[in-house]
């Protein structure tokens, strides 16, 4: 794809480039072309430390003009919510996006509602997206925004640019647990959202660390709604054919694409937030009932005239949602098979445990296993040679692996992608 230059990235280019060229022009000018070799080999090798030197040199510029855009964003959010805009946050280990989905889709049957295109979830993403929008956040009467983090105090930063009014936490897990250092690092990343909360804190108890930790990390004094979807339903069941899920939730019949239980318990808190919001019961149905699924989280694929099914949960890349991927796969009549490369991030005695954990679940349910070879594939395949597993077939490359499957799959399989990391982990 073509190269999105940054000013930083075009700034720390120029800088380097100089430092070598006019070093070198002058060596030549003065020593000859010998000399200029020399210089021309030392640069060659030292040049990842020239980048970080320029990088670290830059860093005062590059720090000034990130705050001059954060702080225009802030007041950007702030004007507008002085003028009714009403701001809501969502983080989580995993289901921000569906989430998201889910909120945008009801509340949009009665408001304006603006929120981020792809995955933008820092502070100066969010920032930038929201210099370049100001038009459309006028006219919106709510902002949604996801808030992502790699270390502690990324989600207070987002949150001081929206300043949520409501907030949400979906999950609480082990992704990016090498970056953060601790799990405990992570329970106290995810809780910023909570703390800075303006109006109501909603959160999924459903999830047993967040049920587990909330009442530790809120200091916050606002209302905290914790809620379970799953025990607020009646007659849960799962449509045919991967058709997706209906149930019961006051009085009306509620029916979605979307097949992942989780929707329930995320379907649950939106149409809280709706009362909040003043929506009816229709009103939340209909928005419900619109709703699509979010490309590569459990995105079903049919071809019917094969009679196969694929689930695409390439973007998810964490454990609890493999499991929930393969408590899915388990619905189908035929042959079930996974594509994938494993979980990146979790460090490596972690990334063992889980890979053992991981190979064990594949072996008891799943009946052909394929995976894009990587240090954590190595795990898996141990795994599943001491347990005596042999239902499995390594591939060098993804690429290579889909260029595969016109071979391994029959008619009536069903088969799920179970993440897909980018090359730099392979």
């Amino acid at each position: 794809s073509k190269l999105d230059w940054t000013i930083r990235s075009g700034l720390i280019f120029v800088l380097c480039v100089l430092l070598i060229i006019l070093p070198a022009i002058a060596i030549f000018y003065f020593s000859g072309l010998s000399p200029l070799l020399i210089f021309s080999f030392f640069c060659f090798m030292a040049l990842p430390f020239i980048v970080v030197f320029v990088d670290i040199l830059i860093s005062p510029l590059v720090l000034f003009q990130k705050n001059k855009i954060v702080n225009h964003a802030k007041k950007i959010v702030q004007s507008n919510k002085q003028n009714g805009l009403i701001t809501i946050g969502i983080t989580g280990s995993f289901g921000k996006t569906s989430m998201k989905n889910v909120l945008v889709n009801i509340s949009g049957e009665k408001y304006k509602i603006f929120t981020f295109h792809g995955n933008i979830n820092t502070d100066i993403g969010t920032s930038r997206y929201l210099i370049k929008h100001q038009e459309r956040i006028s006219k919106a009467n709510i902002l949604i925004s996801e808030m992502g983090a790699y270390k502690k105090g990324d989600i207070k930063k987002l949150c001081d640019i929206v300043n949520p009014d409501y907030s949400i936490t979906t999950s609480i897990g082990e992704s990016h647990l090498e970056r953060f250092g601790s799990f405990k690092n992570i329970v106290s990343a995810k809780f910023e959202l909570a703390n800075a909360t303006k109006k109501k804190i909603f959160l999924n108890i459903c999830d047993e660390n967040i049920k587990k930790y909330s009442d530790l990390k809120i200091d916050n004094n606002i209302e905290v709604i914790k809620v379970c979807g799953n025990k607020e339903v009646k007659n849960m069941r799962y449509l045919e054919n991967f058709a997706g899920i209906s149930f019961e939730y006051s009085g009306q019949i509620f029916k979605t694409k979307i097949i992942a239980d989780y929707i329930i318990d995320f379907s649950i808190i939106a149409f809280k937030i709706a009362n909040e919001l003043k929506l009816n019961i229709s009103e939340m149905k209909t928005g419900f009932e619109k709703m699509d699924f979010v490309p590569h989280r459990l995105e079903v694929i049919k071809n019917k005239k094969l009679n196969r099914t694929v689930i695409d949960d390439s973007y998810n890349g964490n454990y609890a949602g493999f499991l929930i991927g393969l408590d899915i796969l388990n619905r189908s009549n035929g042959r079930k098979i996974v594509l994938t490369p494993g979980i990146v991030e979790l460090g490596k005695k972690r990334s063992k445990e889980i890979h053992f954990c991981l190979s064990e679940k594949y072996a008891e349910n799943v009946d052909l296993t394929l995976l894009v070879k990587n240090k954590n594939t190595d795990f898996i395949v141990d795994k599943f040679k001491k347990i005596g597993y042999n239902s499995f077939k390594i591939y060098k490359t993804v690429k290579e692996a889909h260029s595969d499957l016109a071979n391994v799959l029959k008619n009536g399989d069903t088969i799920i992608f179970q993440n897909d990391i980018t090359d730099n982990y392979l």
